[in-house]
């Protein structure tokens, strides 16, 4: 069995370039990191390259059922080489670089809920955000310029797995999106406490787009929409988490189509 003990081995190059937005959408590739996340994209069938692992570690039952489970390509690292190149505080030792899914943007033409993040910078919204979507039974996920990577280890850890099963796209061109959104007969809905109706005072249409904005500074590049809503606050709070306002407004939606 051939072990990696080099910084300047091939693999851990790539493992360290992969750290940096730049370097994964040149690979189209991302690493993730722990037995729960390899476990779970091994179950959901993703596009893994190489799986590498501290070679003291296959005796532990968890890493055991991972190399069980998976057929592909394993990499033994000697002790304390991967875990230098982890973004976690405490790695486990095991780490996979996966793939980036290809998602099909038809989903639009067959859909009927979706979300778009105007500019969310958050790493822990977003990856928020995305499992929450996928409990709510959102088709896909379109964010704007601005908005973080889905791909960053922050982001990807707050999705816990999310990543493997809700589609999201990066779209360049807002109004080509909002062109597409309209040719299907989507409706959008904005989030902005500035919005004259309370987000359960409105009847929601068959298919909508929800828009949030950024933390920050709210709605930049979507300002007009079908629907403009606000949630309910009490004098002493002036905001919402995104996360959470967006999941209240989504959550209203599956309400109303359950009525």
């Amino acid at each position: 069995m051939e072990i990696i003990s080099s910084d300047q081995n091939p693999w851990i190059k790539k493992l360290k370039a992969l750290q940096k937005r730049k370097y994964r959408e040149e690979y189209g590739q991302f690493v993730i990191e722990g037995t729960r996340f390899c476990k779970e994209a091994i179950l959901h069938n993703a596009a893994i390259e190489a799986i590498l692992i501290n070679e003291e570690l296959p005796k532990l039952d968890d890493v055991k059922d991972i190399l069980d489970k998976y057929s592909g390509k394993v990499l033994f690292c000697s002790p304390g080489l991967l875990e230098k190149h982890l973004s976690t505080v405490t790695p486990q030792g095991i780490a996979a670089i996966v793939n980036m899914p290809n998602w099909d943007i038809k989903l639009v033409e067959t859909g009927k809920t979706f979300l778009i993040l105007d500019g969310i910078q958050d790493p822990g919204n977003l990856g928020t955000i995305i499992r929450t979507t996928l409990a709510a039974g959102v088709d896909a996920v379109f964010c704007l310029k601005g908005t973080v990577d889905i791909y960053n280890d922050k982001t990807l850890r707050s999705t816990m797995g999310a990543v493997f099963k809700m589609p999201v796209f990066y779209i360049e061109d807002t109004q080509w999106l909002l062109e597409k959104l309209q040719a299907n007969g989507i409706k959008l809905i904005l989030a902005d406490i500035k919005g004259e109706l309370y987000h359960f005072q409105v009847k929601y249409p068959e298919k909508i787009a929800l828009v949030l904005g950024s933390e920050a500074s709210g709605l930049q590049r979507i300002t007009t929409g079908d629907y403009i809503v606000k949630i309910p606050l009490s004098p002493d709070s002036e905001s919402l988490n995104v996360a959470i306002a967006g999941s209240i407004i989504l959550y209203e939606v599956i309400r109303q189509r359950m009525l």
